[in-house]
């Protein structure tokens, strides 16, 4: 079994030949009755893809604070961060060493959106849970459904 050591971005852990970063992040689960925020970014080779708002959370930075910045940033907005209710993995495409793992909060706008492309953030959408986007991340997408089948 590897040592772990700490980076900048996360913990390095070792696992034999090679290691990954793990990456702490916080995404924003932003709902009404029958829709959810997504938001569109692309992948290191410019594929675009949907995902939940928010993003990487710096070292010493509680997620809730985190995803506060995030939101601000990519989309000028102030939320209510509540509870978080799920997580998934995502591993980086084009970077196979950085695995973020994203803590998803319950969250409620407490202003407009406007995405920001400088951030990364290229448009936004509301979406009902159950036809998501054919290109969303398959763990949001998973969310999703089960957000649709009521769980």
């Amino acid at each position: 079994m590897g040592s772990d050591t700490s980076t900048r971005q996360g913990r390095s852990v070792d696992h034999g030949s090679g290691g990954f970063t793990v990456r702490r992040g916080a995404k924003a689960l932003v709902r009404t009755d029958s829709s959810v925020l997504l938001v569109r970014e692309r992948h290191g080779d410019g594929t675009p893809f949907w995902t939940l708002p928010g993003g990487g959370v710096e070292p010493g930075e509680c997620p809730e604070t985190g995803l506060r910045r995030e939101l601000r940033e990519e989309l000028g907005c102030r939320v209510y961060v509540g509870a978080p209710g799920a997580w998934f993995p995502y591993r980086h495409q084009g970077r196979a060493d950085v695995v973020s793992v994203y803590t998803v909060f319950d969250c409620l706008l407490a202003s407009g959106v406007e995405p920001n492309a400088g951030e990364g953030v290229f448009a936004c959408r509301w979406v009902d849970p159950a036809a998501v986007p054919a290109t969303t991340l398959p763990q949001v997408r998973q969310l999703c459904r089960s957000l649709a089948d009521g769980e």
